[in-house]
């Protein structure tokens, strides 16, 4: 024991007495907090400064910032969906449209065709390339309940007339009329739809916020539930959140493989995986689904029921773990199997069923650039003394001829072979004398069988001896039931149908024998079994559409008339969006003289596959160049609009038999579409004028 007066010696004197008397053996170690209560009543333990977190502790934590990542990721992604007016579904490529617009529709009791009277359109004719639609509104700002035109479609149909309200499409799309479609177009089924879709995901934003405020306040130990509360709360909501994606994506599935009622005579019904894509809050919400099943796991796993920090567990840990693997795994499960029992239920996997008598080609000439513009319709050349067309053709293919039409830098020919590119054969048609020029080949001074009118070698409509081909009258009669081919020609003064003779080759000699016919007392004339209206003797200029829009490598790739060949497929071939007609479309072009001979020299037997090319004398001096369709309805005052396409045109004249010739038109009878409109030699144009021709010819051997 120690002691010391305070009173009677200082704290050093003491000190300095009593050190000595200080051993090892008097000290003792400090007792704990714990040993100094043990056995006292009534005393707790108070921690008091920074206590080590136990492993309980940090997966508490983490399980909370998880679920406020995940909820401020839901709030940001849902808020983006809602602003979007493309987030959900976007139209497809043109190539891959097919028409929106039905094709028939009653007027005062009757059936009528719409698209002979001018509604023929694509959704993206109608609604624009870039058309999509959100959540809340669509690309063009228009709400679920509200359109451009204000009214709906067959409000305007009623109230003015179905063939006015046709009539006034071209403008209603240039002032976004049409727009938002599911309310113009009156789906009312498919508005509900998409009501209910908005709906859920304005309650995603709300309940994402509501848990991003209550996990904050939970890692900063400011929340005012109890442990129990606290669990059920979280589990309750991130639960609502996981079925609300589930039900977002299927209703989504549904939305999209449904075919839709619509109450209106131009889209009675849609199906909107026919015309648009998913875009990117699709599968956002599948994403969202998988979060929000993650945090729910990891919420039901991780977080006490208990008040105050736990002892850590590692097996309870690793426990949790396995069972948030499990649960995630389970749910993803779920969600693809309803994802595609609902997609199955619509028919969304089956393969569509093509009737193979349907000619997918058939009425595929375009008549306008734009809806309702006339754009493909004749126009006049010139306009106040200025050329106001394309490049026409046919031109003058002379080797160092040049047009007088400046092409440009980038409206250049094909140059390779068509074989050599995504072009094929689409229709093959000859015209009576050739439509180009190519001196002391096929020019003004050739020469060819006499008609009946006299005239030899003059240019224009001429009438023939029906002594020398199958007659009109005998072709109407084998063809009464496939239609009337002639339509396009002129009827001659004396009832006689006549084509406007182009130019002719150098090769018809009166005296020799094959050029004989019937008329002309041929010892064994050519007896015509399949072309028609074709004479031994005369020149024919054979032209082979080709187009990367035909249906290439199918039975219906041949067809008649060619335009609808050329233009078969939509969204390949492009006006000014952009320009590439030269590059898709082209025609070779080959001039013959039927002779009357079983020479090996004139036989070919493949005339309907192309030009005939030998690396000897055919298809070695060929000009390219761009211009246009050709025919007798056009001319030097009058041109066509479907320009620039590419020409490739042998300069030679070549002989061929009237047997070979002959078995092209068998080959044409064998094709799927009916070719009876090409058996028979079309008129003529004249040869264009220079300032109509490009500048752009090319020469290649």
């Amino acid at each position: 024991a120690f002691s010391f007066d305070l009173f009677s010696m200082s704290q050093a004197d003491w000190l300095e007495q009593n050190v000595e008397r200080i051993s090892k053996d008097d000290l003792t170690e400090t007792p704990t907090t714990a040993e100094a209560l043990e056995g006292q009543p009534n005393t707790k333990a108070v921690t008091i400064g920074a206590a080590k977190a136990t492993g309980s502790d940090i997966a508490y934590k983490l399980s909370h910032l998880l679920a406020l990542v995940v909820a401020g990721v839901i709030a940001l992604l849902a808020s983006a969906a809602l602003a979007d007016g493309r987030s959900v579904i976007k139209l497809k490529d043109t190539s891959n449209l097919p028409r929106l617009t039905a094709l028939t529709a009653t007027l005062d009791g009757e059936t009528i065709n719409l698209k002979d009277h001018g509604l023929d359109y694509r959704a993206d004719e109608l609604l624009g390339p870039q058309y999509g639609v959100g959540l809340h509104h669509d690309s063009s700002g228009y709400g679920w309940g509200k359109a451009g035109a204000r009214e709906t479609l067959q409000e305007y149909i009623d109230e003015l007339g179905l063939l006015q309200v046709i009539a006034a499409v071209p403008s209603v799309i240039a002032t976004d009329g049409l727009k938002h479609p599911a309310h113009f177009l009156e789906c009312t089924e498919l508005k509900k739809a998409g009501l209910s879709a908005m709906s859920l995901a304005i309650i995603a934003e709300v309940a994402s916020a509501v848990m991003i405020i209550f996990h904050g306040l939970a890692l900063v130990g400011l929340l005012p539930l109890s442990a129990k509360l606290a669990k059920g709360f979280a589990g309750l909501v991130w639960f609502t959140l996981t079925a609300g994606f589930l039900i977002v994506v299927c209703l989504a599935i549904g939305v999209y493989e449904t075919e839709w009622t619509c109450n209106n005579d131009f889209v009675p019904a849609i199906r909107l995986s026919d015309h648009f894509v998913y875009n990117w809050a699709f599968p956002v919400g599948y994403l969202g689904y998988a979060c929000s099943l993650l945090v729910f796991s990891v919420v039901l796993c991780f977080t006490s029921l208990e008040e105050g920090a736990q002892e850590f567990d590692k097996k309870k840990t690793i426990g949790g773990l396995v069972k948030v693997v499990v649960g995630l795994t389970v749910g993803l499960v779920i969600a693809a199997s309803v994802s595609v029992g609902i997609a199955a239920s619509q028919d969304a996997f089956k393969e569509v069923e093509v009737d193979p008598s349907v000619n997918p080609c058939k009425a595929q000439k375009p008549y306008h650039a734009a809806p309702g513009d006339h754009y493909f319709h004749n126009i006049e050349c010139m306009k106040d003394n200025l050329v106001q067309v394309l490049e026409q053709a046919g031109a003058n293919v002379t080797r160092g001829y040049v047009g007088g039409l400046d092409a440009g830098n980038w409206r250049t020919p094909i140059l390779d072979h068509y074989d050599d590119t995504d072009l094929c054969t689409v229709n093959v048609h000859w015209h009576l004398g050739a439509e180009h020029l190519s001196e002391g080949q096929y020019d003004y001074h050739g020469t060819g069988p006499a008609y009946k009118n006299g005239t030899n070698g003059v240019h224009g409509y001429h009438d023939r001896d029906s002594e020398d081909y199958t007659s009109y009258e005998e072709h109407k009669k084998m063809k009464k039931d496939m239609g009337d081919p002639y339509d396009r020609r002129r009827l001659g003064a004396a009832g006689g149908w006549e084509e406007r003779l182009g130019l002719r080759c150098h090769h018809y000699d009166d005296e020799h024998e094959m050029f004989k016919t019937a008329a002309t007392n041929a010892t064994d004339p050519y007896e015509w079994k399949h072309c028609v209206e074709m004479m031994v003797g005369e020149t024919y200029e054979v032209h082979w559409p080709h187009s990367a829009a035909g249906a290439c490598g199918t039975e219906w790739q041949y067809q008649t008339p060619f335009y609808d060949g050329v233009f078969c497929k939509e969204g390949i071939v492009n006006i000014l969006t952009p320009l590439n007609t030269y590059e898709k479309i082209g025609v070779q072009g080959q001039v013959f003289t039927i002779v009357n001979s079983d020479e090996e020299e004139y036989q070919y037997e493949n005339l309907i596959d192309g030009a005939w090319m030998d690396g000897k004398d055919k298809w070695v001096d060929v000009a390219k160049y761009t211009g246009s369709t050709t025919g007798t309805t056009r001319n030097n005052e009058m041109c066509s609009r479907y320009a620039p396409i590419t020409w490739q045109v042998d300069r030679t004249c070549h002989m061929i038999s009237a047997k070979s010739f002959d078995k092209l038109c068998y080959d044409m009878k064998q094709k799927k579409d009916d070719m009876g409109g090409d058996l028979y030699p079309h008129g003529a144009r004249e040869i264009v004028a220079d300032y109509l021709v490009a500048n752009n010819q090319q020469s290649r051997k």
